[in-house]
């Protein structure tokens, strides 16, 4: 109270801080969720064989795994990039035999046997912002076979999984150089089949097998991961603050050496003298963590929801999370209180009576 300026530039640089880690805990949780909910409602099938690395798929990949016993359904995926209304942007093929048993697409106008005749189908997100509908002709350019004009054939739901524009196996490798397939769909019978398609597959070195779990749990992995580096670079701005508390607290304690002499004498212990200090950091690093954690987490909410058509379709307040930060924010506010409140309880009474 004596000093407003200084505590609350102190609890600010706490509060920034904390925005930020908060801000990012929102985003991350949203965008793992998101990263889920998207494997859920696009993949029905059992196994998803993908290459690891930088590395691609052998073209015999998807006979070997068909012939499996136990398979009874497979898709190949292609990824490319298109031109589509002078954006370029990437495009994304399926084989479509088969197709409902492997791939979730949720069509809100059109059909997905669309995709047999040649046509294109897009996300709603796209169909929305580009003013587009079913049967509408649009152009587009290929680096293969040059410019070409596309029907809209039908439009599912946004999913960041599948992309925005989609179109069948057969129509990409018409319109592009031959090339291995990017990922391989398959159905099976049961755990000896996935089991089987494993050990088939295991002579491609640069294969991954994995269940539609682990696929989903993969992805939520990558997040963390990249959460993490950020969380550490953050962590960095709050022990940056947790200083600046030490700081405050140190003026304060130089500024009430009297004041702290006086109330020795008419009795108060050493220990009480440590327990107010180390109150005062408390209440300094609570005031400011509330406040950072209510801003940031407003902050990630709004992030959150610019970003909802890019794929972060789900909305996440991780409550868990942002408690600890507040619990974490009062225990490092007392152990930033250590060295002024151990000072300041081995204060000199007469010394410190004496001083002005």
């Amino acid at each position: 109270m004596r000093s407003p300026r200084r505590t609350a530039q102190t609890a600010a640089a706490l509060m920034v801080g904390l925005a930020l880690v908060s801000a990012m805990a929102v985003f991350g949780a949203s965008l793992s969720k998101s990263a889920t909910s998207s494997a859920d409602q696009a993949i029905s099938a059992d196994l998803i064989v993908t290459a690891t690395g930088s590395g691609e798929l052998s073209n015999s990949v998807p006979a070997t795994a068909s012939a499996v016993p136990g398979v009874t359904a497979s898709s190949v995926v292609y990824q490319g990039r298109f031109e589509f209304q002078n954006t370029l942007t990437s495009l994304t093929a399926v084989s479509t035999d088969h197709l409902a048993d492997t791939v979730i697409l949720r069509m809100t106008a059109g059909t997905s046997a669309a995709l047999a005749q040649g046509e294109l189908l897009i996300d709603s997100t796209t169909a929305t912002s580009k003013h587009l509908s079913v049967g509408d002709p649009v152009r587009a350019r290929f680096a293969r076979t040059g410019p070409a004009v596309l029907r809209i054939g039908g439009i599912y739901k946004a999913n960041a999984l599948i992309g925005s524009y989609l179109v069948s196996a057969a129509f990409f490798l018409a319109h592009y150089p031959p090339q291995p397939p990017g990922a391989l769909l398959l159905r099976t019978s049961g755990a000896a089949a996935n089991h089987a398609v494993t050990k088939a597959l295991a002579p491609y070195q640069n294969l991954q097998v994995q269940t539609r779990a682990q696929f989903e749990q993969s992805q939520v992995s990558a997040v963390n991961q990249l959460l993490g580096l950020v969380y550490a670079l953050l962590g960095l701005a709050v022990i940056i603050a947790l200083i600046g508390i030490v700081n405050t607290l140190m003026l304060s304690v130089f500024e009430r050496t009297r004041e702290i002499g006086l109330l020795r004498a008419v009795g108060m212990r050493r220990r009480q003298v440590r327990a107010m200090v180390r109150s005062e950091a408390v209440i300094l690093a609570i005031f400011g963590a509330i406040v950072g954690i209510v801003i940031g987490t407003a902050l990630g909410l709004a992030f959150v929801a610019s970003l909802r058509q890019q794929g972060i379709t789900e909305t996440v307040v991780p409550v868990s999370s942002l408690l600890i930060f507040l619990l974490l924010a009062a225990l490092l506010g007392l152990v930033a209180a250590s060295w002024p409140a151990r000072r300041a309880a081995r204060l000199d009474v007469l010394a410190a009576i004496a001083a002005e």
